[in-house]
């Protein structure tokens, strides 16, 4: 008996090693095929639209990016808009290709998703460390080089209803922005009793455009004319910000050889009623900046506070997000500024009126004279009138080959730059389109946009019990096949 009773104990003995051996080996084929998963893998977009799978041109820029990328996502899934939360699962949803696209190239590419009505600690810190206060930012991050990415941005609006979703342009602009090592630099001018990139006014100070430009990797510096031979080496664009008094006949020639000689990119924003000793410049590259005020009368162009609302855009790349939106741009009292009529003949120059009031508004020449303003037809300009315009030059080779030359886009009106303007979306949106396309930093991205499809069923309650029913008869027939089964058992 001892002897049966040993084999026997040596048999359970066995059985429970041979248990534990299936257990862990099971454990090993689970870890195992994790982390196949996890190192080799492979995804497939079965959408119709392929609407979750990037373009040729993205896949090339991310496999040449060899610095980290953080992304911070403040976009509620959750959020009680149906448009805010579409932006959210087509945003997730493109990202997540970002980051296997990149973990596939060896790139760290990181996504955060921040709730910052949720979560109040880390919101906090997100608006000490990069000025992200609000919610419906993608945000990118390289070193301490950073981008904002705005709804406006990525959605394509049509009767205030998003249509297309233009994610994947946006999101490769901004990591192609945020991984680039070298930094623009924008020389503002001074002398002249110019708006400050240091003042904190809501009038005249440009506080917040400075902070949101060093935010985009711009180098910022200021350039006083009148103390120097040229406009620095490294200058990539020349702002003159609303001077008060005339520039200098010298310095004027120094902006033309600039632009002419050194293909330069030159941004003039001048209010009305100032002298800006710029004639000549303007003269050459196609632009008339009228001595007179714009006076709006077109209800649609007033706001209740007596501002302007600039409704009126040119097609152009610098306007395109304006006009896909349908948003405005809010300013105080402008100048005309157009393309002029009697510059001379250059078949190289292009010229394009970018915003204008409405037709309703006139060009008031007399606007010194202390009388009621009254439309003259014989002096004054009929609306629509002009108040910004850009002027390109193409300069061709011996080969016949046009290369780019110099830009000049002039503003009649420094008010909309104004922290007291520049976070209007319009205002926003036209300043840093015209920093791109100026800075050639809009990269062009031949990325179609994606359509927005919308999914609705409408059916009556009967039918909807009908297809709960349906629905639950797989899993009600799989528990009763189960019970069944253990029935059997137990008989």
């Amino acid at each position: 008996m001892a002897t049966y009773f040993d084999k026997f104990e040596n048999s359970v003995r066995l059985r429970r090693l041979n248990r534990w051996v299936q257990i862990l080996l099971f454990l090993a084929f689970i870890a195992g095929i994790n982390y196949a998963a996890t190192h080799f893998f492979w995804r497939v977009d079965l959408t119709q639209r392929h609407l979750f799978s990037l373009s040729p041109e993205t896949i090339g820029y991310l496999r040449e990016i060899r610095e980290p990328i953080e992304v911070i996502v403040t976009i509620p899934s959750d959020s009680p808009l149906e448009d805010e939360r579409l932006l959210a699962r087509y945003v997730r949803g493109l990202l997540r290709q970002y980051e296997y696209t990149a973990r596939a190239f060896g790139t760290t590419l990181t996504v955060e998703y921040v709730d910052i009505f949720k979560n109040v600690q880390r919101a906090a810190q997100l608006a000490r460390d990069y000025q992200l206060e609000s919610p419906n930012v993608v945000m990118f991050k390289s070193g301490d080089r950073r981008r904002a990415v705005l709804p406006v941005d990525i959605l394509e609006f049509d009767e205030q209803r998003p249509t297309a979703f233009r994610g994947e342009q946006a999101f490769t602009s901004a990591i192609i922005e945020v991984a680039a090592t070298d930094r623009p630099v924008i020389y503002f001018t001074v002398g002249q009793s110019e708006m400050r990139l240091e003042d904190t006014s809501p009038g005249r100070g440009l506080s917040v455009l400075a902070r949101e430009l060093q935010a985009r990797n711009f180098a910022l510096g200021n350039l006083d004319l009148s103390q120097v031979d040229a406009v620095p080496d490294d200058a990539s664009l020349v702002v003159v910000k609303d001077p008060q008094g005339a520039l200098l006949a010298s310095s004027q020639e120094k902006l033309r050889r600039f632009v002419n000689e050194r293909a330069g990119r030159l941004m003039v924003f001048i209010s009305p009623g100032r002298m800006h000793g710029l004639d000549d410049l303007f003269f050459e590259w196609g632009i008339l900046a009228d001595d007179m005020v714009v006076l709006e009368q077109g209800a649609d162009f007033l706001e209740g506070s007596g501002n302007y609302l600039v409704r009126n855009f040119g097609e152009h790349p610098i306007t395109e997000v304006l006009i896909r939106n349908q948003t405005f741009v809010v300013t105080g009292l402008s100048r005309p500024v157009r393309p002029d009529p009697g510059a001379p003949f250059d078949d190289r120059l292009r010229t394009h009126a970018l915003m204008a009031s409405s037709r309703d508004s006139w060009g008031e020449r007399a606007y010194r004279q202390a009388v009621v303003p009254q439309f003259d037809p014989d002096v004054d300009l009929p609306g629509p009138v002009p108040v910004a315009t850009v002027a390109e030059r193409r300069a061709s080779s011996q080969l016949g080959i046009n290369v780019q030359g110099g830009r000049v886009l002039v503003v009649g009106s420094g008010d909309l730059l104004a922290n007291r303007r520049i976070g209007n979306v319009g205002n926003f949106s036209f300043v840093f389109s015209s920093l791109n396309w100026m800075l050639d930093r809009d990269r062009m991205l031949a990325i179609p946009p994606r359509p927005i499809e919308r999914y609705e069923l409408t059916a009556s309650q009967a039918t909807l019990q009908r297809i709960a029913l349906l629905f639950l008869l797989v899993p009600l027939g799989v528990a009763a096949l189960g019970f069944f089964l253990i029935w059997l058992r137990r008989w």
